[in-house]
């Protein structure tokens, strides 16, 4: 066969290292952001009170924004007739930590805190370095009242008053080609408004991040009512451009739609149609859709394998649960002395590294077969894409994708900056990639980055740095990463004396430590969608997670682990 030449993908990347693992521990929650379950706190707002104090004046502006009504009227009520003019809320949200209270005076008021996070004007968050110093310019009104003259731009909101008033909803939409979603995660205030704004988010389309990698959204479609009705159906009425929609296009706009709504409990059912006219009929479920239709456009593969694989001895195994190496079974016989593998996820191939690390080969599992696909030195480990790309890094930082067809694709890189890749994984669906990135001073840190195609060839951009340290972790090094859901990671760290896993959203809006304690040779992640996680220890231990730092011993003697 003939010997391909590896083309490899540079990714220089932007500026911007356990012998027994206890199984219990105290939980430490570390979040900006709401869960889907928070159910939230009534939050009344009121205008400003006769005579108010200064303090008392920005204290209750500052509860008025957290609490969302039309045109934001009772915030606007603490404001100079001026100020209200020009404040426009819509503009985003800047969240600050707690503990930062209000600094006042007889004749003014100042916020100093730091901003944990922001809201662009679609709702996505961003996590934020910057430190926010706010005069609020309190003046007299003409009835010798305390008013606000100097408003923020936007909304300024604390990280307590903020996971009590908004929510997060997860709108989708399609992968290149349509076959498949991708979660585009957004936050909305609290109440009806969530509804609305999570149809219009499907409507008008991905955020500007994610634009790139998906497939936009329909043309000349607009939104003209969305509402939930006391049966959990959620009402999607649009209006159309100058053409209608075509059966195929219904269908798939619907299935957005049904997919977005799963993030509401409240939400059993959607239907959709064009404003003063029925429910679309959409098949095969008629003109209400549960929220479990449409199962063949998850995220994540449905069809795949959920066995844990590794390397033992250098042979690719199907890992079976228990003390020692006997139980493991060997699947690929023509994989003799591997140092890095991963298996496709129907569970048919696998792609192993050579034992130089200088060659990467297709093995048919069930067979004494090995098919060479190329060389390049220093190859860490692969992975399979969903459309059966092999991507495999090196010591280089360079990272290289073979098409299923067996030719390798030069690819380019953007907007990156100085860095070496040490760790990556794909998204379940392939728009997305994690990266663990070494920076020239040795620290390693985790970002998000874009994966699209521009003539057929991959194209890696749009790097996001993830902050993961923690009130008590100030300084972590990320050793690995891995994707739990379509929407969030596990990330493997270390504080320079324990090794810990940290489950973090995909936008950096929540980190929460989940053990194991005391760990502190942990080296390896084992993550895909819909099956336990693992880890691996240096000396080749297996350890699965049960529940939040309730971890058991699954495997010894593995050299790496991996889901298909």
């Amino acid at each position: 066969m003939r010997r391909l030449l590896l083309a490899v993908l540079v990714l220089a990347v932007a500026l911007a290292g356990c012998s027994g693992v206890p199984t219990t521990g105290p939980v430490e929650r570390v979040s900006a952001a709401p869960g889907r379950l928070n159910p939230g706190v009534e939050i009344a707002p009121a205008p400003p009170g006769r005579n108010a104090t200064a303090i008392t004046v920005v204290e209750g502006f500052l509860h008025a924004m957290a609490s969302y009504q039309p045109d934001y009227s009772v915030a606007r009520a603490y404001l100079t007739p001026e100020a209200s003019r020009t404040w426009s809320p819509e503009a985003g949200v800047r969240i600050y930590a707690e503990g930062n209270p209000v600094v006042a005076t007889e004749t003014n008021a100042t916020l100093r805190a730091p901003v944990v996070g922001t809201l662009d004007s679609q709702g996505a968050y961003r996590q934020s370095t910057e430190t926010i110093e706010h005069d609020f310019g309190l003046v007299r009104d003409d009835d010798d009242q305390w008013r606000i003259s100097n408003p923020p731009a936007g909304l300024l909101i604390s990280e307590y008053l903020f996971s009590s008033a908004f929510t997060r909803v997860t709108p989708y939409f399609y992968a290149p080609g349509g076959s498949w979603l991708v979660p585009d995660p957004r936050f909305y205030p609290r109440g009806p408004g969530a509804y609305e704004g999570t149809a219009r988010a499907v409507v008008w389309g991905a955020t500007e991040w994610l634009a790139p990698a998906v497939e936009p959204a329909l043309p000349g479609i607009r939104l003209a009512s969305a509402v939930v009705t006391s049966t959990g159906v959620a009402r999607v009425e649009l209006t159309r451009g100058a053409s209608d929609l075509d059966p195929a296009q219904r269908i798939a706009l619907a299935t957005q739609l049904v997919w977005s709504y799963r993030s509401f409990e409240s939400v059993v059912a959607v239907s959709v149609g064009w404003a003063g006219d029925e429910p679309w009929a959409v098949e095969p479920y008629g003109q209400v859709i549960p929220v479990t239709g449409f199962p063949e456009a998850d995220p994540a593969p449905r069809q795949g394998s959920r066995q844990l694989f590794g390397l033992e001895q250098g042979q690719v195994v199907r890992v079976m649960e228990g003390p020692g190496s006997g139980q493991n079974l060997r699947v690929a016989p023509g994989v003799t002395a591997a140092t890095h593998a991963a298996v496709r996820q129907d569970a048919l191939v696998a792609v192993a590294v050579s034992a130089d690390r200088s060659g990467l080969e297709l093995a048919p599992l069930g067979e004494a077969v090995l098919r060479p696909l190329g060389t390049s030195a220093g190859l860490r480990r692969p992975q399979f894409s969903r459309e059966g790309a092999v991507w495999v890094n090196n010591d280089a930082g360079e990272l290289a994708v073979v098409s299923p067809q067996g030719e390798w694709a030069l690819g380019t890189a953007t907007d990156l900056g100085e860095g070496l890749i040490q760790a990556f994984r794909l998204s379940p669906d392939g728009t997305r990639v994690a990266l663990v990135v070494q920076r020239p001073g040795g620290q390693q840190v985790l970002g998000l980055a874009r994966v699209t195609d521009a003539d057929t060839l991959p194209v890696v951009d749009g790097w996001r740095e993830l902050n993961v340290a923690t009130g008590s972790l100030a300084q972590l090094t990320v050793l690995d990463v891995g994707w739990r859901a379509a929407d969030s990671l596990l990330v493997l760290v270390s504080d320079g004396r324990t090794t810990s896993v940290l489950a973090v959203a995909q936008d950096g809006s929540t980190v929460v430590p989940i053990g194991p304690s005391a760990a502190t040779d942990l080296v390896e992640l084992a993550v895909a969608p819909g099956v336990p996680p693992m880890v691996r220890s240096a000396e080749g231990a297996v350890w699965r997670y049960n529940s939040d730092f309730r971890w058991s011993s699954h495997a010894t003697g593995l050299t790496t682990i991996f889901y298909p």
